[in-house]
């Protein structure tokens, strides 16, 4: 498993936001004379982005606990995957921010994964306890990560281009997006809810999809977004990257072939799927999964490594690696984990019962006591997750 863990190392360091915003950094947008330049970022590697593309300008990041804090920005940092009280003043610190611009100003966004709750800046009837519980529900209803978006962008002041609207409102024209794309589908327009592009969906969608999961009440005190065509839809969006960059990068230094990716749908059956491949081979995505109430923290690609071990279950060099290339996997202490076709075996010798791992979505407890959780760290890549299967 060695080389497994090897290679996703080499990923990782491929896919590092400096590396990829440096390269674009020529560009970001000028201001008129006397004007200024301002970078405002949101997501998980927006301080990464920032010190790859970094100018002579101000800037407000909003990021994780863990990320860097890097030298001459104002650095906020919000809560994931649930918003909390930091989350709600660096949602109201990026509207404020742009408020404040002017026509003679630019605006550089750097927008990653994760926004949709490290910032926010709800509706006036909605309180924290109201997203809290809403997110939440979301979160372990197993909607795909475009139907909660869309449910997240229609509570909001923020998302689904309310940053967008702030800065056009103050008479800024000058403005673009650079965007590590972490979703399978949407790409620009969906990450970290689109906060600086219109929103196709609509409030009847999130009304549809409230009723659809069972969502609590606050969830359809919805308002509309910005729409392809209004005025305030002026920014373009540049992706630095998206979710096959993983398996991309992956095939491009090892002699394996790259499954169709980004793979999506259920983590079930993506397993199926795998069960049926043979020799190695590489894929990239983000995958679907419904958690079972009370469960544990969990980690969808820990379920899914624990699933694999059971399908490679006695077969001799077989080899499976899920993480995320953003060093963490859910609310959980790893990035993923690996396992081998010895596995599950050593898993029951051990009286560690894996099936009830799987039907708990209690993955972490078992592949922790077996030394297979790939610790969780700060990466600086944001590109989805990367699964490499060795038959």
């Amino acid at each position: 498993m060695r080389d497994l863990l090897a290679l996703y190392d080499d990923v990782v360091r491929a896919l590092d936001a400096r590396a990829l915003a440096r390269a674009a950094s020529a560009r970001a947008p000028r201001p008129a004379p006397g004007g200024r330049l301002v970078v405002l970022g949101l997501g998980k590697v927006a301080a990464e982005l920032y010190e790859g593309a970094r100018g002579e300008g101000e800037a407000l990041l909003v990021v994780p606990p863990d990320a860097p804090s890097p030298a001459g920005a104002r650095v906020l940092r919000g809560s994931h995957p649930l918003p909390d009280a930091g989350s709600i003043a660096a949602g109201e610190a990026l509207l404020a921010a742009a408020a404040v611009l002017g026509p003679d100003d630019a605006a550089l966004l750097l927008i990653s994964g994760g926004g949709s709750s490290l910032a926010e800046a709800p509706h006036p009837d909605l309180s924290l306890a109201d997203l809290r519980a809403v997110n939440q529900a979301l979160l372990t209803s197993g909607a795909p990560i475009e139907e909660m978006n869309c449910v997240r962008a229609h509570l909001s002041r923020l998302k689904g281009g309310g940053l967008a609207r702030a800065l056009h409102a103050a008479g800024v024209t000058r403005a673009r997006a650079f965007v590590a794309v972490d979703v399978p589908i949407g790409g620009v327009r969906a990450v970290s809810s689109g906060p600086a592009i219109a929103d196709e969906t609509t409030c009847a969608d999130a009304l549809a999809l409230a009723r659809k999961y069972g969502l609590p009440p606050a969830a359809t005190r919805v308002r509309e977004t910005l729409k392809p065509g209004d005025p305030a839809d002026f920014i373009e969006h540049e992706a630095l990257c998206d979710l096959r960059s993983a398996a991309q990068e992956a095939a491009h230094r090892a002699p394996l072939r790259m499954l169709d990716s980004p793979v999506r749908g259920t983590i079930e059956a993506f397993a199926d799927t795998l069960s049926r491949e043979r020799g190695f081979s590489c894929a990239s995505g983000e995958l679907e999964i419904r958690v079972p109430p009370g469960a544990p923290p969990g980690g969808r690609d820990q379920h899914l490594a624990l699933l694999m071990a059971r399908k490679l279950r006695g077969e001799r060099g077989a080899a499976f690696l899920a993480a995320g290339t953003d060093g963490r996997d859910g609310p959980t202490g790893a990035a993923g984990a690996t396992v081998d076709g010895a596995t599950w075996d050593e898993a029951e010798r051990r009286g560690l019962a894996p099936d009830k791992g799987i039907d708990q979505f209690d993955a972490g407890r078992v592949l922790g006591a077996l030394g297979l959780l790939i610790p969780e760290r700060h990466t600086g890549a944001h590109a989805g997750d990367l699964f490499l299967l060795r038959r």
